[in-house]
This record gives structure tokens, sequence and C-alpha cells, in this order.
């Protein structure tokens, strides 16, 4: 199919590495807290400098326990996926080539049958909705509970107090100081470290998952954000041809056309084998691993010299080729045409299938069938049917 495979995956440019000061800002705020409290056991009033430590500790890490409560980013829900827009999905044709090879393969890789699907994942969100649910009754039960904060304080403070083992009121107005800076700045710390850094976390984590490998049947290795890709457009084709099958009209036998095209068991269809000529090979992984299926093996060529040269060396019961195609490093857009009529002048009974986009159908589609193409479609599932036709009935 004559689609870029580049843009198949979304590229990766290596962005040089940022520091970021935030963390240090807040360790730099965090020391001199602690060394402030050092002053005190060390300057008047030299109350126990141990406890005051420990104390503030642990202020500091109820406050990154709360933010980080806070902090926690809210996912998509399950099942979200992102599709191309309407008009797209509609015609199906693709877009100009002055425009991004990135949004050019948004179209689809060409008509496909579904053979299977990867099992979904998605990152755990348990601790997500832990959060969710905790942040609103704090929330909830502070409001409610407002009027008796500064008394509940107090309290907090006269319990303290004793364990810096210097007079009443000076303890108390020293763990006052320690309570209201060591929880604010932990609620900061566990808040915006949780809201930058655990985000970024996640999405690597999704993208890994995204880029994950599935094995097909024949052993291919394919991503799963590949495989969604093609089958996104399979679900349109499979959907399109069941309307041409309702309307078709039937074949001799009375039997409908699409049916007879395909209707042999895959165990009773002889071993054949198919070149098919495409410069982008993974867009038609799936309409290979059905071809392999149905008992027909088919090897790839990248460009019409590769694919002569395997047309001297090895018996084909037919050849496939895409249409737009790069050769010699320049993109020729009528490339599939000139295939058929050198093909055709090399081995005239081999019968070849042009494989390509709609607009490149109706731009082409008929100089191909002048060239002496048998075939020439868009659609993956009109492909596979002639593909049987022409094999089996041969």
């Amino acid at each position: 199919m004559d689609q870029t495979d580049s843009a198949a995956r979304p590229a990766r440019r290596i962005i040089p590495a940022k520091r970021d000061i935030l963390p240090y800002i807040l360790l730099s705020i965090l020391l001199a807290g602690m060394l402030a409290v050092l002053a005190g056991a060390l300057f008047p009033p030299y109350y126990h400098a141990v406890p005051a430590l420990l104390w503030s500790l642990g202020f500091c890490v109820s406050g990154m326990l709360l933010g980080f409560l806070f902090g926690i980013p809210r996912s998509l829900p399950s099942g979200t996926v992102n599709t191309p827009p309407a008009e797209e999905r509609s015609n199906g044709k693709r877009r100009s080539s002055d425009e991004p090879a990135a949004m050019e393969a948004a179209a689809g890789a060409g008509n496909t049958i579904f053979i299977g699907t990867p099992s979904p994942m998605e990152i755990n969100s348990n601790l997500v909705e832990v959060s969710d649910w905790l942040t609103k009754i704090i929330v909830g039960v502070g409001l409610i509970e407002l009027k008796s904060l500064p008394a509940t304080a107090q309290g907090v403070a006269a319990f303290i107090a004793p364990s810096l083992a210097i007079d009443m009121d000076t303890a108390r107005a020293v763990v006052g100081g320690v309570m209201l800076f060591f929880s604010v700045h932990g609620f900061l710390i566990g808040y915006l470290l949780t809201r930058i850094y655990l985000s970024i976390m996640i999405k690597r984590a999704d993208t890994l998952v995204k880029y994950e490998s599935v094995r097909l049947e024949s052993g291919r290795e394919i991503e799963v954000a590949e495989l969604s890709r093609l089958q996104q457009k399979s679900l349109e084709d499979l959907q399109e041809a069941v309307t041409q099958l309702l309307l078709a009209r039937t074949a001799d036998d009375g039997q409908p056309a699409v049916a007879t095209l395909a209707g042999l068991p895959t165990a009773q269809k002889p071993p054949a084998r198919v070149l098919w000529l495409d410069d982008h090979p993974r867009n038609n992984t799936l309409l290979v691993e059905q071809l392999a299926r149905e008992n027909i093996k088919v090897d790839l060529a990248q460009s019409l010299a590769q694919a002569l040269s395997l047309l001297q060396k090895n018996q084909y019961a037919l050849l496939i080729t895409d249409m737009a195609r790069l050769e010699g490093g320049q993109r020729v857009k009528d490339a599939g045409v000139r295939t058929v009529r050198d093909v055709r002048q090399a081995m005239p009974d081999l019968p070849v299938i042009v494989y390509c986009s709609k607009d490149t159908v109706a731009s082409y589609g008929k100089e191909a069938e002048a060239a002496g193409a048998r075939f020439i479609t868009a659609s993956g599932t009109s492909l596979l049917a002639a593909v049987n036709k022409l094999i089996h009935s041969a």
C-alpha cells in the first residue's frame, strides 16, 4: 500500500535534558527549616534537638503524604482512543503529498480483515480511585471541623511541648512554628513532585504499553499501536464489504459473488506462492498474515528490480503491487502502472493485482487496467477475494 511507513510510528526526537531546579528549591527550603530547628537547640531557648527534629520530620512527612494524595494525576477513562476525522473515515482518501507524513498515515494502512485483537492493557487506576475517595473525605471533614481546628492544633502543641524540656509557653510557640512550617512545606513537596513527576512516569508507562508487541500466528511481531491502526481500517472495510455483499448480484451458481471467490475451506486449498511488491510492507502485515492462514506464502519485495529478480528465480501464482513507490530514491506516483507493463512484457501469463488507496485508484486505475492489470482495488477484503479467485481458478 502506498503510504509512508515511517508515519506508522510517531517520530521520536532526542530532546536535550533540562535540569529541573524545582526539587533543589524545595530541598533548600526544607534544609533551611531544619537548620532553624537546630539553631534553637544550639542557641536560646536551648530545647532538645532530637525531639524537635523528629517532630519536624514527622510533620513534613505527613504533609508530603497529604500532598501526594491531592497531587495524583487523573487518568483518561478506560477505552478512550484517538480516531481520525469523520470525513477521512467515511471516504478513506489519503491526504495530499504536501501534508505531513504522520497525517497521511492516519488514514489507515489499507483495508484488512480481522484476525484477532490484542489484549487491552492500561495502568492500574486503583491508587487514583483511593486518592479521590480520601481527598473528598479529608476536605469534607476539614470543612465541617474547621471551627475546632485551632483548638485541635493547640492540643497537639500542648502534647508535644514537654518533649522539648523548656518552659511550656516557649515550647508551645516552637511546636506551633514547626507544625505550620513543615506541614505546609511537606504538602507542597508532595503535591508538586507528585503532580509533575508521577505524571511523567505514568505517561512513560503508557508509552511502553502502547508500543508493546504481540506475536501473530505466523511468528511475526507487530506493535499494539500498529495493529490497532491496521484493524481500525479493517472494521471500516468489513462494514463496507458486508453492505456490498447484501446488494451484490449472485454468481452463475446462485451463490453470492464474494462467497464464490473465497468459498474453499483452508484445508482443501492447494499451497500457492505470491509476490507482493510494496516499499512499505508493514502496512500489509495483517493481509499477509491472512493469506498465510489460507495456505498462501507471500514473498516481499520493496523495489521493481528486486521483484523482477525474484520473478526470475521463483515460480509465483500472481504479483501484487502498490501504486506510488520510491524507486531509485525518487517517489514515482505511477510506479504501479510501470510495474504492470514491465511484468506483462516479461511474463505475459502472470496475473498482476494493484492494491492502493481510493484516490490512487481514481487517478491511475484505468492506466493500470490498460497496461494489463487483472484487478485494482483499495479494499483488503476485495484483494483477498481476488487472490483466492485467481489462484484457485488457475
